[in-house]
């Protein structure tokens, strides 16, 4: 089974701290042009920061772009500071004992288009098998800005599942995932397996083609007073994602709960991988790009 890719997108916008205006963000903005301030960034961490607070390490790997005022690259995530074995797949012998001082890396790709004329930009970040350093990148583009213009913050706001250009979109499918019932009974069995070892669903569908189960509005605003776990018959499940239209294909959208959270767009059936597992880089970035400029329309 092919791991999950999901990607995230954010508003990035610069506001005075005084009077909380926004300001705008491209050539000649005060107190900067944010594409040249991304790209100044960029070229510092082109060698590995290493977060204390966590055993991780991450670095950018920038790549040719075509497009005016848009970077794009890897940002590529490593994780160390305890052991595993590693097997054969088909034998289950052991091959070789990873150590804690062992790094694991992997390639995530980013982008950042910040358009003339404009008081905000977007960034891309993809997640690979849920593992993803928004945070990381976020909290230290935010202290750097600050650091530099200290009269002025720099925000990062969700683009999905909040946009109200998606408002209107049919939902053919919701999935609510990961049943805390079953996973809080250690003793539970389902199809003679132990529950830790099995991935449980429940899917609803439009039974009729053409039809849906409702707009996505009205799904996101079922679960806003959600704390936890959202609750459909009686069962309790932690996460919802819904299959809806965005950027001019069907996609899964998360809509609510931290494991598939609210605004992840899984991409793993579009993209074309590579023999590693990893999408191939051509194909990550075209997703990308058609997104960007459907939600560049929608917000702007």
């Amino acid at each position: 089974m092919s791991f999950a890719i999901g990607l995230r997108f954010y508003r990035i916008g610069v506001r005075r701290k005084a009077d909380k205006t926004q300001m705008k963000v491209g050539p000649g903005a005060v107190p900067c042009d944010l594409f040249e301030f991304f790209e100044h960034f960029l070229k510092k961490k082109t060698v590995p920061t290493v977060e204390t607070s966590e055993p991780r390490t991450w670095f950018f790997e920038e790549k040719a772009s075509n497009f005016e005022r848009m970077v794009h690259g890897y940002i590529n995530y490593g994780t160390h500071g305890f052991e595993s074995k590693f097997k054969d797949v088909k034998t289950r012998k052991e091959k070789y004992l990873r150590k804690a001082t062992d790094l694991e890396e992997i390639p995530l790709y980013f982008q950042l288009w910040s358009p003339d004329d404009t008081k905000f930009a977007l960034m891309a970040f993809q997640s690979f098998q849920g593992r993803s350093c928004v945070t990381f990148v976020r909290t230290s583009l935010i202290s750097e800005f600050e650091k530099g213009y200290p009269e002025y913050s720099l925000s990062f706001a969700a683009v999905t599942p909040a946009a109200s250009f998606l408002d209107a979109s049919p939902v053919k499918t919701v999935t609510f995932l990961k049943p805390k019932a079953l996973k809080d009974r250690a003793d539970k069995y389902l199809l003679g397996a132990p529950v830790d070892e099995v991935e449980y669903e429940l899917t609803l569908k439009a039974k009729k083609r053409g039809s849906s189960l409702s707009t996505f509005r009205d799904l996101r605003k079922r679960f806003v007073d959600q704390k936890g776990y959202v609750t459909f018959e009686g069962q309790q499940f932690e996460s919802v994602k819904a299959d809806i239209k965005v950027g001019g294909k069907r996609r899964t959208v998360g809509v609510y709960g931290s494991g598939y959270d609210a605004g992840l767009i899984d991409v793993s059936d579009q993209v074309k991988r590579s023999p590693s597992g990893h999408p191939t880089f051509e194909s990550i970035a075209t997703e990308v790009d058609d997104l960007m400029e459907e939600f560049y329309d929608g917000i702007r």
